[in-house]
């Protein structure tokens, strides 16, 4: 019997079912965890609050473009870093994350697993969602070392400009420019 290809709007409804069955814990973190210091102090640069709500919208977004599953992947388990990297500054109170592309991607382990060994993902896919999600801040700082660090693999740096503009249309901000070079892939 060979499998259905299933459309992008079903691998991301699939993939969702799968995270909120099997990986509650890690959704509620991301629901508790908030961009903003508080109500009253905003975060101009993720409007829309919780971690959750921004996930949700990176993956609404490569469902709509319709980017492969490595990239749903990716855009859903992107920022599952963020709670345990959460920290404020004291001096301004702004909420800061750094780091969390590593740790996302660590904590991403095991899930990929879970996703190879329900044959979700080929082990090949799921070494490049780990890739991806690492990678993930340093496309906006290091976009042309990174391009060289994945010279090797043109497909995956394909898909780290898509999982990195979805990331960048995924959430509301005040500070927010369209820089639609930063996703090209032929510069």
């Amino acid at each position: 019997m060979t499998k259905r290809t299933m459309n992008s709007t079903e691998s991301m409804i699939e993939f969702l079912t799968w995270f909120q069955t099997h990986y509650p814990h890690l959704k509620k973190t991301l629901l508790e965890s908030n961009h903003n210091f508080d109500d009253s102090d905003v975060n101009p640069y993720h409007v829309e609050g919780d971690c959750w709500s921004h996930t949700m919208m990176v993956c609404k977004i490569a469902e709509l473009k319709g980017y492969d599953k490595v990239v749903q992947v990716s855009a859903l388990l992107h920022d599952i870093g963020k709670p345990p990297s959460r920290k404020i500054n004291p001096k301004n109170n702004h909420v800061h994350f750094f780091g969390h592309e590593e740790i996302s991607s660590k904590l991403a382990e095991p899930l990929v697993e879970d996703l190879v060994k329900r044959e979700m993902l080929t082990l090949e896919e799921s070494e490049e969602v780990l890739v991806l999600i690492a990678l993930h801040g340093e496309i906006y700082k290091h976009r042309d070392e990174v391009k060289k660090q994945l010279q090797s693999k043109p497909t995956w740096f394909k898909h780290l400009l898509e999982l990195s503009e979805c990331d960048d249309l995924g959430r509301f901000s005040e500070t927010m420019r369209p820089n639609d070079k930063l996703f090209r892939y032929d510069i």
